[in-house]
């Protein structure tokens, strides 16, 4: 028997994940409204709707039981984020947030390589489209993907943060955060405003660099120490599929896994401080106790 999923939202990402999910065996899909009442014929409920939505639109369906796959970010709020954790420790429903580069062969790859690199003490992120959105700013577009890979790298979360927005605090179009783990440190520079689009991460260790281009034909190169570049190989797979793979197993084996909560409130704490740092001209907001 097919494994029954709901869609709500079928923009381009969303129309995305309804081929890929037709692509796996044993899975069928039906577009729900964002409008319509909850559903209780489906097995699991898929939101890749505007950030701003992803709560309202999860809850009722966590509430009822039902496992729950959410696009990044969880929510565009830390109250919301506690919101979907309190639903989650009521109903023990499955909630899986959608933060791809954790599926991402090549970055699971980087993460092999880090043993080589020593000590991470800076890593730089750089992303850039020019596709603005209308419900949140370009730091809740961009940050969820540096932040959630910074916590597999580093697997703490950031203690302070520091930002400025490039286009003023009211608009803010494009922005750089400076997280602080630590001794290490995590740059994100991140854009709307160009016409190329672009995704990289660069870790510097005490013995050498790694870049991840996502944009790149190879999307992984090692430089040593002696400056002598190789490149580490993964799995051609999509990350969306991986992705979307994974959450499948959440629905036919009911794993209730917090850890996506609490990934999704410490992004959202984190993107508020930003907000916060911004809106005090780059002043230095503290997240948690080191």
């Amino acid at each position: 028997m097919d494994t029954r999923l709901g869609l709500i939202g079928r923009g381009k990402w969303g129309r995305n994940i309804e081929r890929t999910l037709l692509s796996l065996p044993g899975v069928s899909v039906v577009a729900i409204g964002k409008e319509e009442p909850t559903r209780h014929d489906v097995d699991g409920i898929l939101i890749a709707t505007p950030s701003a939505t992803h709560a309202s639109l999860a809850l009722p369906y966590i509430e009822a039981g039902i496992a729950v796959f959410i696009e990044k970010p969880m929510a565009t709020s830390v109250e919301d984020a506690k919101h979907i954790q309190d639903s989650f420790n009521r109903s023990r429903s499955a909630v899986f947030v959608g933060h791809i580069h954790l599926h991402n062969p090549a970055f699971a790859a980087l993460r092999n390589e880090l043993a080589r690199l020593g000590a991470v003490r800076h890593v730089l992120c750089e992303s850039a489209n020019d596709n603005p959105r209308t419900d949140s700013s370009v730091l809740w577009d961009w940050l969820p993907h540096d932040l959630s890979r910074a916590h597999a790298l580093f697997g703490i979360d950031p203690v302070s943060v520091q930002a400025w927005s490039l286009t003023g605090p009211q608009n803010c179009q494009a922005a750089i955060a400076r997280y602080r783990y630590g001794a290490a440190s995590l740059v994100s520079t991140m854009s709307w405003l160009s016409p190329v689009r672009r995704q990289t991460m660069t870790i510097t260790g005490e013995r050498g660099v790694i870049i991840f281009d996502d944009k790149a034909e190879r999307k992984l190169v090692l430089h040593n120490e002696a400056g002598i570049a190789s490149y580490p190989s993964y799995d051609d797979e999509l990350p969306l599929t991986q992705e979307l793979r994974a959450f499948l197993e959440v629905v036919r084996h009911g794993s209730a896994d917090a850890s996506h909560i609490a990934l999704g409130i410490a992004i959202a704490e984190a993107i508020e401080a930003a907000d916060q740092s911004i809106a005090k001209d780059g002043a230095p907001i503290e997240i948690r106790d080191e």
